[in-house]
């Protein structure tokens, strides 16, 4: 393809260029095409279409524009409602405007300016003006609302130039524009530049990694307070009936297969707890407690949960309105992460701040996942060694170079790499697992990108035995031994609300069924 001088992979112009190769100006071959393709007996939706749609049923969210032209979200809403979604769309009516003057919510606007139709030009006349009516309803509602943007590239200058429009406006998104990606390393330039406009015009907001469209919405509707069964079952639709599959019985025969999870033999039954005196900015107290970092580690939930020094916790924020600090029962720690991922977040930073106390390790924390990184200036301590002699190798004359677990990129200035392993807590068939993955850390981290050959040749030999030996090494380091038995890590230790783990230092495994296959 390149060769031939076809636009490159990714090119906004590449969906159009390709369209055209094969239907020329056939237009109502165009149109017979996508017709088939999005028809709607091939329409499936997932839990954040259906969540969206209950959200709409709720009034959480009043509009939605799209540059989609599908039908998946008129079939979500009425599968949740058993109503139809009042849509505006090219090539039905245009009023959009006045219903949103009109205030009659929810409704769904299908705004052009996709480039699959902006370059193919199949558009009358007639049909552009009314993709025109729509955008003024979305720049007018720019005016009330906040705009939560999902799924979507910002490649498309019509589009981006409508959003511009937007911005200029006085007030302009008074309950903020948040732009969601899947991951933030991969942003669209014009994106990063529309938001940069939107902060210089003043409107809060910002580029957010919330994980795919249904990572988010399948989040959000889980937030959501005293929600209506009937409707949270639609939505959730996997889980109404609990499915009960038998496992397999415990194998006998080789191969073993190891994994990177140690299970979390025993967790704390009590935490600390503040009583404030009226209700809470969350906003604020996150924005206290990541400037200030006191020893300890904060979930907000119907209240302020810790483990760690509740005193220092409490002088932070509005100290004068804290009535009281005393301990609170956790009836079942596994069950309360599973429903809470406020709280899971909390256990997985106090694990991992329990696992490098004392250690000559740092803790860093990159997007939702703690990692423990090697300290460059005590890289020859001896806490260290599992881990350099895990790193050990032999050249082809079969000399030894020792491990080394941190250093400079080459060809990089000011670049540093260092030995790491992100530590996650998960739960899984009624149990907690502490889960291991080794990587390399790259410092500062916004230079990662451009450390992906060196990255790549770091690790692209670290075959099946000595992946085992640094796993092997983390947690010896951090549990003092391996094999049979459990460790005991404490977080906060001193503190009034210590937290205190029991890890098995044998890492979980799975051996082949005894019967032939």
């Amino acid at each position: 393809m390149d060769s031939r001088s076809f636009p490159p992979l990714g090119d906004p112009a590449e969906y159009s260029f390709y369209f055209e190769l094969l239907f020329g100006k056939d237009y109502a071959a165009q149109q017979k095409y996508l017709n088939k393709a999005l028809s709607t007996d091939k329409i499936s939706s997932t839990i954040g279409h259906r969540a969206l749609a209950a959200l709409l049923h709720l009034g959480l969210a009043r509009i939605i524009f799209t540059t989609n032209f599908d039908e998946v979200v008129e079939s979500a809403y009425a599968s949740i409602t058993g109503k139809n979604l009042t849509t505006f769309h090219l090539e039905g009516s245009y009023a959009a405007l006045e219903a949103l003057n009109a205030e009659r919510f929810p409704f769904y606007a299908k705004v052009h300016g996709d480039f699959r139709y902006q370059a193919v030009k199949n558009l009358t006349e007639d049909l552009l003006h009314n993709d025109r009516e729509i955008q003024k309803c979305l720049v007018a509602s720019a005016t009330r609302f906040g705009m939560v943007v999902s799924g979507y590239s910002g490649r498309d200058g019509n589009v981006m130039a409508m959003f511009r429009e937007a911005i200029e406006q006085n007030n302009s998104f008074p309950h903020g524009l948040y732009w969601t990606v899947t991951r933030i390393s991969r942003v669209e330039k014009p994106v990063r530049e529309l938001m940069d406009y939107a902060h210089s015009k003043g409107v809060k907001g910002g580029i957010v990694e919330t994980g795919t469209f249904d990572e988010m919405l399948a989040k959000i509707w889980r937030l959501v307070a005293e929600k209506n069964p009937d409707v949270d079952g639609k939505v959730r639709s996997a889980t109404v009936e609990q499915m009960k599959i038998p496992l397999p019985p415990v194998g006998t025969a080789y191969p073993i297969l190891r994994t990177n999870a140690l299970r979390i033999t025993g967790f704390p039954s009590t935490c600390g707890t503040i009583d404030y005196d009226g209700t809470l900015d969350i906003r604020q107290l996150k924005d206290v407690l990541f400037e200030k970092q006191p020893p300890c580690s904060v979930c907000y939930t119907d209240r302020i949960l810790f483990w760690g020094d509740g005193k220092e916790l409490a002088k932070i924020y509005e100290p004068n309105r804290v009535k009281s600090i005393s301990t609170f029962e956790i009836d079942d720690l596994v069950r309360v992460i599973d429903a809470s991922t406020y709280l899971k977040s909390t256990v997985e930073q106090t694990v991992a701040t329990a696992l490098v106390a004392d250690k000559p390790l740092l803790l860093r924390k990159q997007g939702k996942t703690w990692y423990a990184i090697t300290y460059h200036v005590e890289a020859n301590s001896d806490a260290l060694k599992p881990l350099r002699d895990a790193l050990s190798w032999k050249d082809v004359n079969g000399k030894f170079h020792p491990g080394v677990v941190n250093g400079q990129v080459p060809g990089l200035k000011d670049v540093y790499w260092a030995e790491a392993v992100s530590l996650k807590v998960e739960e899984r068939n009624g149990q907690l697992w502490l889960l291991l993955q080794p990587d390399v850390w790259i410092s500062p981290y916004k230079m990662r990108e451009e450390a992906t050959d060196f990255l790549y040749n770091k690790k692209i030999r670290r075959y099946n035995k000595q992946a085992s030996q640094i796993l092997s090494a983390w947690i010896e380091i951090f549990l003092g031994g391996i094999g049979k038995g459990d460790a005991n890590i404490i977080a906060y230790k001193g503190t009034e609300h210590p937290a205190e783990f029991q890890i098995s230092m044998r890492s979980a495994f799975s051996r082949r069924s005894g019967k032939n296959v």
